[in-house]
């Protein structure tokens, strides 16, 4: 946090409200936003250590409001699933070199930005014959995805989720409740690894009411834009930042 200058704080700030502003007004999506923006200037395990208790953090609001609707049900069948691809996430972010982690991690998030522009129009549905195979190969890519590069796992169980055609309510909390579980998981993990020191606490803190602030305005947008034009936007932010992790 000390070698970053007054723009990359200022840029850091930015993307943290915009990310959780996305998250509340959706149900899921801040960390697909948050890691790979913030990741081209931090390095990536302290943005995975550090976003994920920020998400813990902003989802106890979204808890007291609709905890109701949560389908625990559907959460008990991805949960088995999700802590295998969560081992072998933890696996690959201790293993693999983090320069060669970061690329990854780029061509990672230019990937689901392509599939995102193809899908923002007509989001995907599974057949119902299919669902079965896709609540294993979903929650165990979501776990893998979340562990090893802090981001995508929303996305994955909303495709899943958005095939069962459940309530927009009970779609948006048992999101939130299954990325919370997966997050106190690797919340375990990280710390296991020993990427919470002082620095990620320090970036914990400051970032706290960011992203309070991008949940309350997330709050207030949600329905008011068209969702066409939401997943677009968001698509090609992750194409912009996908390109430049490449670069990096």
């Amino acid at each position: 946090m000390e070698s970053l200058g007054a723009p990359e704080l200022l840029f850091a700030a930015v993307v943290l409200v915009v990310a959780y502003a996305v998250r509340s007004s959706a149900g899921f999506g801040g960390q697909v936003v948050a890691v790979p923006l913030l990741a081209l200037v931090l390095p990536l395990p302290v943005m995975v250590s550090a976003v994920v208790v920020l998400t813990v953090l902003a989802s106890f609001p979204h808890w007291a409001r609709d905890w109701r609707h949560i389908d625990w049900r559907e959460i008990a069948r991805l949960l088995p699933y999700t802590l295998i691809g969560i081992f072998a996430g933890l696996y690959l972010l201790q293993e693999v070199d983090i320069r060669v982690l970061t690329r990854a991690f780029g061509a990672f998030v230019l990937l689901y930005a392509c599939f995102a522009l193809a899908t923002a129009a007509r989001p995907v549905r599974i057949p119902p014959r299919g669902l079965v195979l896709a609540r294993v190969v979903l929650s165990a890519l979501a776990g893998f995805a979340g562990a090893a590069f802090g981001a995508a796992a929303g996305p994955l169980y909303a495709m899943y989720f958005g095939s069962l055609r459940i309530k927009k309510d009970a779609f948006r909390i048992t999101i939130t409740t299954i990325l919370t579980i997966q997050a106190f998981l690797r919340i375990a993990g990280y710390a296991r690894l020993g990427f919470y020191d002082q620095e990620v606490f320090v970036l914990i803190a400051a970032g706290l009411p960011l992203v309070l602030l991008g949940s309350r305005l997330g709050s207030w947008v949600a329905g008011r834009i068209d969702e066409y034009r939401f997943n677009l936007g968001v698509a090609v932010l992750l194409l912009a930042s996908g390109t430049a992790l490449l670069l990096k």
